[in-house]
């Protein structure tokens, strides 16, 4: 069963939903629809010795069981489909919303350990980013176990803090065992509009026997300790995030900031554009709590007319790819000597494109710019330089480009907007120390 090809096809009848009941129908109906399944929601189901269960969807399938839970906790949120309102009022506690998603995983694990179902499934919509951005820095809050924002692992047993009152933990006070290991993963679900709450976006953990023997393949996580200071977490899916909730395609690389920067905003960064630090300038200097990010963005597109999410797109052919490799790695080189100049801080290199020259390995054996290639899987370090270029190319770039870390490079999609030419967009981020 193709759980993701289902919710893809509901969020296009269905891109909101007045409530989870609302939501429990809806994908009930479609699965149905879709795979001529038997379905029964609200199903009893006795695991635990004998604990009571109810069961949000259970599928039955070619002779097997599927068992489905669902949440659905949405921020503030006015919309109109197809003459239908939808006013969602502010749902808030998420430090329990949390919890109540890893209950309802612990409980999915426990059905397939004891046979009640073959397979099960937990699908998550919301339009709040505090439950799938990663914070950017270790807080110390009371459901930090229970965090299930992007590239976080859940595994093992998870509990309260110590510092947790008694009325937020009131009847869930008991801890959550995971007994596999489960990478979390948000995906788009449906855009409501351009505004920070107008992305809905899904999270889906299937449940099987093979992800319950995940955890004798993947060495434990020990908990940081907890201290008085906060330490800055060490990869850039919190940036990943933050670009991937820009809702349409940039039409400049000062869009590309400013839309960055408003996404920063709304997650609760301070922010600054066109920052001075030191002798250097940044696109986007941006800080929360101890943590400080210095963020460099580079966007550069191919020639590509077309219709996305019902937006005419029309963008123009950037040449010189030669000169923007070179710029997008001076900018590596300048976050280098910011970060050196603020321990602690961290910098990110960006580059946005939909022109696979620069993600795909070059068929030319030399080239001018052949130091600064940035293809998929290269490693960055040392010193680059031009070959025999011209003087019109180096005009104002002559100087070498000195790169102390190794950078690993990995492109990821940024958009897919369809299959023709020029319409996969990709990412790049270096993430410097």
């Amino acid at each position: 069963m193709n759980i993701s090809h289902a919710l893809k096809s509901l969020a296009l009848k269905r891109p909101i939903f007045h409530n989870e009941a609302d939501f429990q129908h809806a994908l009930a109906w479609e699965l149905k629809e879709i795979y001529n399944c038997k379905v029964r929601l609200e199903q009893r189901i006795d695991i635990d010795s004998g604990r009571r269960t109810y069961l949000d969807i259970l599928l039955e399938m070619d002779g097997r069981r599927i068992a489905i839970e669902l949440k659905y906790k949405m921020r503030a949120v006015e919309y109109t489909f197809e003459g239908e309102s939808f006013s969602l009022l502010n749902q808030g506690a998420q430090d329990i919303g949390r919890y109540d998603i890893l209950k309802d995983l612990q409980r999915l694990e426990r059905m397939v350990e004891q046979k009640w179902v073959d397979e099960g499934y937990l699908i998550y919509l919301t339009n709040d980013s505090s439950y799938f951005l990663d914070p950017g820095i270790e807080k110390l809050t009371v459901d930090r176990d229970f965090r299930v924002h992007e590239g976080r692992r859940i595994m093992g047993s998870l509990s309260w803090s110590d510092k947790t009152g008694t009325g937020t933990m009131k009847g869930r006070e008991e801890s959550i065992v995971i007994n596999g290991s489960y990478i979390m993963s948000w995906g788009a679900y449906s855009r409501l509009n351009d505004l920070s709450m107008g992305t809905i976006r899904s999270l889906i953990i299937p449940v099987t026997e093979e992800s319950l023997k995940r955890t004798k393949e993947v060495d434990p996580q020990p908990k940081p300790e907890l201290v008085n200071t906060l330490a800055v977490n060490e990869n850039p899916v919190m940036i990943e995030s933050m670009l991937q909730l820009i809702p349409n395609i940039p039409i400049s690389q000062a869009d590309v900031r400013d839309k960055l920067n408003a996404n920063l905003l709304a997650a609760g960064y301070r922010t600054q554009i066109n920052r001075d630090v030191g002798k250097s300038k940044v696109d986007i200097w941006t800080e929360n709590g101890n943590a400080q990010y210095a963020i460099e963005v580079r966007y550069k597109t191919a020639e590509l007319n077309t219709i996305f999410s019902g937006q005419s797109v029309h963008l123009k052919r950037h040449a010189a790819q030669d000169i923007s490799r070179y710029d997008f790695l001076k900018d590596v080189e300048k976050l280098e000597m910011v970060v050196a100049q603020r321990p602690g801080a961290k910098g990110y290199a960006i580059l946005l494109t939909n022109d696979r020259n620069y993600w795909e390995k070059s068929k030319r054996l030399s080239s001018v710019d052949e130091d600064f290639r940035i293809h998929q899987g290269r490693i960055i370090h040392g010193q680059l330089s031009w070959k025999n270029a011209s003087g019109g190319t180096i005009h104002n770039r002559e100087e070498k480009i000195m790169i102390n870390g190794h950078y690993r490079l990995d492109w990821k999609p940024f958009k897919i907007l369809g299959s023709k030419k020029n319409e996969l967009f990709q990412m790049l981020i270096i993430d410097v120390k």
